[in-house]
């Protein structure tokens, strides 16, 4: 008892001393070029509630008058304070009961399966936060347009792919409940096999719900995690409701702005974005993030151009081409033929802390109910705000190239 004991010990000292740093570093630095360059805010977090100030406007009391006329009316710029929860993000992994003792006679063994399960959970963590960080807070992953079952197996076409892997669970949600709701039983489906090459996915499903699934409307996200995501990009960009605000009828000047391109990317096409950025907002451009292929269009631009490809720097160690001095980075989760122009100073991760491993019952590595196994779980309280909507532009309807 007293070796698992040390050994529990041991484990839970390394994980806050030696393991919770770096997995700080990579999780906010490292998980995407567009979180490693945005401010992170503790002061802006009352309670477990988001407080932020959405200026909007120009002031008044400014103009021109008579020697003898009256002065310009003081009218002060508008503000509309948007409050909202924090969202709850955890990374959590196990470890048997055989592999702690393990650690009695080969420490080194046990150190190396430590190593691992951690690895794997950041690898992991940074994947889907990198896609939250992106995603319109709902959670979809992609749109089912049929459906089959046969020997356990259900077998999805979707419309794309590019968020799922084998190993996910993920639950189907019925588009046509109010609210949307999953029509599994929200322990998820494991998806075991992905085809890009057909857009179809297979997961593990032993009752025949096929007929149940409703072709172009029901969708997938990730098990349990419906309307519960990060307010990412796509929701800034495209979300009717933004901070629990109503922008399609009510405050229509919190909308960003989307242009349609219907071809092929070009400077003019980009300067025009970052211009309406500016003239309609005052936002001042100097982030672009696209998807791969249309960086790989901008890349042919510029050899059609015979034009130098400059890199910068960013920060967290990532690299960019430079237009005109704006770095330009592709995400591999944003969507087909999208590019968006950010001022990043409009964009803050607002945290109740930042991450940190859950102990408060005195455990960091606590018991598994009902297995031979301990646990860790790494949380963090937070969500992605943007205080200027009307300063993002999106760019849609880009040609892609392979």
């Amino acid at each position: 008892m007293a070796d698992n004991i040390l050994a529990l010990s041991a484990v839970a000292e390394a994980l806050k001393e030696f393991y919770l740093p770096g997995l700080r570093y990579q999780l906010n630095d490292k998980a995407s070029a567009f979180l490693a360059q945005i401010e992170r805010d503790s002061q802006s977090v009352v309670g477990k509630e988001i407080v932020m100030a959405l200026r909007y406007g120009r002031v008044g009391g400014i103009g021109n008058r008579a020697d003898d006329g009256d002065l310009p009316t003081p009218n002060a710029r508008k503000t509309k304070q948007a409050k909202w929860e924090t969202k709850n993000l955890f990374a959590r992994f196990q470890i048997t009961d055989k592999t702690m003792k393990a650690s009695r006679s080969n420490v080194g063994a046990f150190a190396s399966m430590l190593e691992t399960e951690i690895k794997d959970c950041e690898t992991d963590a940074k994947l889907d936060l990198s896609r939250q960080a992106l995603g319109n807070g709902n959670g979809d992953l992609c749109v089912i347009s049929a459906a089959t079952h046969a020997n356990g197996v259900l077998t999805l076409t979707v419309d794309t792919t590019m968020y799922l892997a084998e190993g996910m669970l993920v639950d189907i949600i019925d588009k046509s409940a109010t609210p949307d709701a999953p029509l599994t039983n929200g322990a998820g489906l494991e998806i075991i096999f992905v085809d890009d090459e057909n857009s179809q996915v297979k997961l593990t499903c032993a009752t025949d719900i096929s007929a149940n699934i409703q072709a172009a409307n029901d969708y997938l996200v990730v098990a349990g995690n419906l309307g519960l995501e990060l307010t990412g990009l796509r929701a800034i960009a495209e979300n009717d409701t933004l901070y629990g605000l109503d922008r399609a009828n009510t405050y229509p000047w919190l909308k960003a702005q989307r242009i349609n391109v219907n071809g092929e990317i070009a400077d003019v096409v980009i300067q025009t974005a970052i211009d309406n950025a500016d003239r309609k907002a005052g936002a001042q451009t100097n982030f672009l993030l696209c998807s791969y292929g249309v960086r790989r269009a901008y890349q042919n631009l510029l050899t059609a151009t015979k034009t130098l490809a400059n890199t910068l720097d960013l920060k967290g160690g990532w690299s960019a081409i430079s237009y005109n001095g704006i770095p330009l980075v592709a995400d591999k989760y944003v969507a087909p033929q999208k590019m968006y122009c950010l001022d990043l100073s409009d964009w803050k991760m607002y945290q109740m802390s930042d991450y940190e491993w859950m102990d408060q019952d005195g455990a960091m590595l606590s018991r598994v109910s009902g297995k031979a196994a301990y646990e860790a779980t790494l949380e963090k309280y937070a969500d992605l705000g943007c205080g200027r909507p009307k300063g993002v532009v999106e760019l849609y309807g880009i040609t892609e190239h392979s």
